[in-house]
């Protein structure tokens, strides 16, 4: 019998939708996930339409369920006018583009690479930090899919402290 999608992903929803506001100093977290008990994390970012937003994306390591901690490696694809996702990229951050309605921007981060940022690091989470000059807010929520379960079972051990 295959394991159900459920019990090899966990599921956490890190940024309720929120108003990106305008200005170059507003920057929004996502909640921090604890990549103790899993090898990979993906965050799903999907942002509503701006005329005029841009927004940089960056991910931070740290050691606890607090902000923090220092930018991490990711992998990054972006799918905004249809389900045709881009090609992988790897970085420390990207700029979102502006007007795209429903722009989603996959987001993977492994655990091995926060580990690897100082001792004891394996939490992580988003930073949205928007761009100067660009003035119209904008709608985002974020979810993150934990995989790769460590120690594999029924019902996932939780992601956030």
């Amino acid at each position: 019998m295959s394991q159900l999608w459920s019990e090899i992903n966990k599921v956490v929803n890190v940024l309720n939708p929120a108003y990106i506001t305008s200005g170059a100093s507003a920057v929004k977290c996502t909640d921090v996930v604890n990549l103790e008990n899993y090898k990979k994390c993906t965050f799903l970012l999907t942002f509503g339409a701006a005329a005029d937003h841009v927004a940089a994306v960056t991910v931070n390591a740290y050691s606890a369920n607090t902000t923090g901690g220092s930018a991490v490696a990711f992998r990054y694809r972006t799918q905004e006018t249809s389900d045709v996702q881009s090609a992988a990229t790897a970085a420390a951050t990207f700029n979102t583009t502006t007007g795209s309605a429903g722009a989603t921007y996959i987001v993977e981060v492994d655990a091995p690479t926060v580990a690897a940022v100082a001792t004891d690091y394996d939490h992580a989470y988003m930073v949205i930090t928007n761009s100067t000059g660009h003035i119209t807010a904008r709608y985002a929520s974020c979810v993150a899919v934990l995989s790769e379960p460590r120690y594999p079972q029924a019902i996932l051990q939780t992601a956030i402290d």
